[in-house]
């Protein structure tokens, strides 16, 4: 199943590690850090991540 996993560095709620975490035992998805964000989904370089992601599984 293709997985893109997208997290803000900056993120206080959700911490990195969590994410790193789950990278790490999911070899096959794509691990995007998002230097400049932290958790709010609608954060430019959050949401364009997203939507890149989105935009690749539409295309298929």
């Amino acid at each position: 199943m293709p997985t893109v996993i997208v997290q803000g560095r900056l993120d206080m709620c959700t911490p990195a590690r969590t994410a790193f975490d789950l990278a790490a035992r999911m070899p096959h998805a794509e691990f995007v850090v998002v230097p400049d964000a932290g958790h709010a989904f609608s954060e430019p370089g959050t949401l364009d991540a997203l939507v890149r992601a989105t935009d690749r599984f539409a295309a298929g």
